[in-house]
């Protein structure tokens, strides 16, 4: 899975690196809008896996790298 998400990342580097500076823009404007969207799930699912982490142990210096 991670060699294929890997390729799959390189075959898109050479893809954004033909593209304009504001076509570039738009696609992070994109992106940004779309966190913002998902903002609510994604700090649930971290908030599990910061209590899934902390169940297992990890060190609070972790667990502070690991809290949105």
């Amino acid at each position: 899975m991670l060699e294929q998400m890997g390729i799959a990342a390189k075959a898109a580097s050479y893809k954004l690196a033909l593209l304009s500076s504001g076509e570039k823009n738009r696609v992070l404007e994109k992106i940004a809008d779309e966190l913002e969207a998902q903002m609510e799930s994604i700090l649930s699912a971290n908030v599990q896996d910061v209590e899934q982490a902390r169940a297992n142990g990890l060190s609070e210096a972790m667990l502070d790298r690991l809290a949105l």
